[in-house]
Order: C-alpha cells, then structure tokens, then sequence
C-alpha cells in the first residue's frame, strides 16, 4: 500500500504525471480518480475484501480502457466505487462496486466470482450485468440491452431490499454520465462517434430515463448526488423532455 502514498500532491494540467493507483501515465488534463484515491486508500489499508476486489477487479480489466481513449477502463470503477462510497460504507456494496463489470465486460465467470467472493456480492454483480448478446453486432443490440436494463430497475423500484443494487447501479451510471460530461467538453458533438450508438439523442434517452428512476428511488436518500447527475445530464444533453 505504500506505493499509493508516493503520487504527486497536486496534478499539473500542462504535464503528464504516473498515476500509481491505475498503473498508467496519464495527461493532466485528462479524467482523473485524484480525490477519490485517498479514501480507496483507507478503506483498503482497512477492509481485505475491498482490497481484494480492487486487485482482482484491476487484473480482470487488465489491458482494458475506456471506449474510444486510452484511459484505462480501471478509472470507472473507481468512479463508481466513489459514489457507493458516499452512499454507504456498507463492504460487500463497496466490493460489488469494484467487481460491477467483471461478468459483463470480462472473461471472468459468475461460478468464478461466486467462488473468490461469495453468494452476496454475486449476486449485486449479477444484477448490474447485461446480456451482451455477443453473437450480433454491439450497436445492433444497443437499444434492446438498455430497454432492459430500464425495465430491470423498474421493477426494483418499491422494493427497498433492492436497496444495494440501486446503489450500484445508480453510481455506475453516475460514473459514466460523468466520463461522458469530461470528455463532452473536450471534444463536443465528436464524442458520439466512439460509440456503439452514434445517435446523442438515443443516450439522451437511455441516461434520461435512468435519471428518473433515481430520481424516484433516492429522492430523500440522495438528494446531493441527484443533483449532480442532472447537472451532468444537463451540460451534455439539456434539459431531459419525458
């Protein structure tokens, strides 16, 4: 744990600097995971089983970077595990957090998982995973996969046992909603290129919808983070017309 206590103290935006916690260089001005590191830290100097996770969540994605750049795909579980992270110190959420793509995006298998970390965090991963349908083009399935992930979280809507799933499940979408604004602001209208649905107006849809399912759940749980995400929203998309 050592190696994470030697990063800079503060990023310099003209320079690149070697983000140990992602094991890459990185550019100043791109994403960066600098203030949520050193509660990660903690929690893992603390907890074996967040620890855990984080290593073999990091060796899983090994190779893996977000879609269209070379940040690497490890800076978007550690987003996530942020936002679970304000939402609850609950471990086992914090692990699935970690854990969330590992079945989805990954050749990890759930008898795998289940056998590394258990029936509980299983299952929250298991939850949050699409069915990628890899025998057919991504961009094909785009709409089907998050009509499903919509109904899916509609369904857990008056069921607060539900409770820690919404909870990764509304940070994972935090997450990218946020990776989608930093980059937005780069780039403008090109972002959508990279992209299995080059169609904004469908991911205005798609985070649009989710937004009021969160909006719904966690309206006295999480006021502050709502905000953050229709802030996010808006900066991208405008104001989201049901």
């Amino acid at each position: 744990m050592k190696m994470f206590r030697e990063c800079p103290e503060t990023i310099n935006k003209t320079t690149s600097y070697h983000c140990r916690l992602l094991g890459a260089v990185r550019d100043g001005q791109e994403e960066e995971v600098c203030s949520i590191c050193p509660s990660l830290h903690g929690r893992m100097e603390k907890e074996k089983l967040i620890y855990k996770a984080f290593r073999f969540a990091d060796c899983a994605h090994q190779g893996q970077y977000r879609k269209g750049t070379d940040i690497p795909y490890l800076i978007h579980l550690v987003r996530t595990w942020g936002y679970v992270n304000q939402m609850t110190e609950n471990r086992m959420e914090q692990a699935a957090a970690l854990l969330h793509d590992v079945l989805e995006d990954t050749k990890v298998t759930e008898q795998e998982l289940r056998r590394e970390f258990g029936d509980g965090i299983t299952s929250l991963v298991v939850g949050e995973s699409e069915y990628k349908r890899e025998e057919k083009p991504a961009g094909e399935t785009w709409q089907i996969r998050k009509q499903e992930t919509i109904g899916r979280l509609k369904g857990r809507l008056d069921n607060e046992n539900d409770l820690a799933a919404m909870r990764i499940a509304f940070a994972d979408k935090l997450a990218n909603l946020y990776s989608m604004m930093f980059e937005y602001l780069r780039v403008g209208e090109r972002l959508w290129s990279k992209f299995n649905q080059k169609n904004k107006d469908m991911h205005a849809w798609y985070y649009g919808e989710m937004g009021l399912i969160f909006s719904q759940y966690f309206h006295e749980k999480e006021p502050a983070l709502l905000g953050e995400y229709w802030k996010y929203y808006q900066e991208v998309f405008d104001a989201y017309e049901i």
